[in-house]
């Protein structure tokens, strides 16, 4: 989870949300349910889940793939002198939803963040890089200033949830056709619980990594595959000097302004550090062209090579080193995050729907307001988890 948005749309989006209150997304529940919840996936919405059972006393357990936490939401600790966002880096609402995902009013005060409004801003179309420093009196957001969103959970979520992440069990197989549910794991290992909840990325789903007994209903599946998951990568270069501007739309300015699915962006922006770190942040179609590429190699040549063409040979000149994040080949991720189509209100309404109230799925492309965002991801694990237990909105 990226950008996500476009310049436009973040700006409006922003804009709206800056004017609520802080709301309960995680309140203290009376609930008749006194069985045990399991969470597939320790991502943004499955932590959010747990972390709201937690606060609940509701028996749970976390099965996660890999060996840490995070899904999508991951860091790169010692690349530079700032942590990197090796994924989900934007905050695209107001900072108040960093105290509305912990229910805790003072998180906002005590984290660090700097306006996101890139002040020197070009585009690079038909071979000619040209400034356009008027758009930055049409958008602004906000980014961690010395952590990042890892860290946000690292800090406040992972200490009241982390014993209950059972790593490395990438599941295989959902079993609800008895009074219990059995999640069967790739090391043969079996766990039961009274209701499932399923958060891994919807490109997993797609791929039927996991197997359901009985067959989920065949319009929860057609839904599933509609759900556009494009390709995602991510890299970061450190040069001896900034050569570039703060930000680099590419195409011409009106297609750029509504599609940025591809940019190159200073990550150091107003972090006040020493290092010069130059992103290149791009999913769906526009990423293809560098997710496919046969090795890291092949794709840190081909972003050099752009930047040696837009600043006269400077990138490699300058160049001291790089870091790639291909989403696209990531184990147990296999893509981006989801973005816009036709028809997706229908499409997250069908594979929102338990199956027999055993079986339940939440994450950011299943919630329709704040599809691709980290908020959104905490927001659908909550309201999910709400519905699961019976709780009213």
């Amino acid at each position: 989870m990226g950008l996500g948005m476009s310049f436009l749309s973040m700006f409006l989006e922003s804009c709206a949300q800056a004017e609520n209150e802080a709301r309960e997304l995680v309140p203290q529940i009376s609930t008749d349910f006194s069985g045990k919840v399991l969470i597939i996936g320790a991502g943004a919405a499955g932590m959010s889940a747990a972390y709201f059972l937690e606060r609940n006393n509701i028996d749970y357990e976390v099965l996660e793939a890999s060996d840490t936490y995070g899904g999508r939401v991951k860091r790169a600790a010692d690349f530079a002198d700032f942590p990197i966002d090796l994924g989900a880096e934007w905050l695209h609402a107001d900072p108040i939803v960093l105290s509305e995902i912990l229910d805790d009013s003072s998180i906002t005060d005590n984290i660090e963040l700097i306006t996101y409004n890139p002040q020197n801003i070009s585009t690079w179309n038909n071979s000619k890089l040209s400034r356009h420093n008027w758009v930055r009196n049409f958008y602004s957001e906000h980014k961690f200033k010395n952590t990042t969103w890892y860290g946000f959970f690292e800090k406040y979520m992972i200490p009241k949830i982390g014993d209950k992440i059972i790593y490395n069990q990438p599941v295989t197989e959902i079993d609800y056709q008895g009074t219990k549910v059995v999640v069967r794991t790739e090391s043969n290992q079996s766990f039961e619980a009274d209701k499932v909840l399923i958060t891994v990325p919807i490109k997993i789903l797609q791929q039927e990594f996991i197997s359901f007994s009985p067959s989920l209903p065949q319009t929860k599946k057609d839904a599933i595959n509609n759900i556009f998951i494009g390709d995602g990568i991510k890299v970061f270069i450190e040069f001896k000097e900034k050569f570039y501007p703060d930000i680099i739309l590419m195409g011409g300015l009106i297609k750029a302004l509504a599609d940025t699915n591809r940019l190159y962006y200073d990550a150091a922006f107003r972090k006040d550090v020493n290092t010069h770190v130059l992103g290149l942040f791009t999913v769906g179609e526009q990423s293809t062209q560098y997710a496919q590429l046969e090795s890291d190699e092949a794709i840190i040549n081909k972003v050099l090579g752009e930047l040696d063409e837009m600043f006269e040979g400077k990138a490699s000149e300058h160049y001291v080193k790089h870091i790639i994040q291909n989403w696209s080949k990531e184990p147990y991720i296999g893509g981006s995050y989801a973005l816009d189509y036709e028809n997706r209100a229908q499409d997250i309404a069908n594979v929102l729907a338990p199956v027999e109230e055993k079986v339940y799925f939440a994450g950011e492309a299943i919630h329709d307001e704040w599809q691709s965002t980290v908020n959104g991801a905490c927001e659908s694990g909550y309201e999910v988890v709400r519905n699961l237990l019976g709780v009213s909105p």
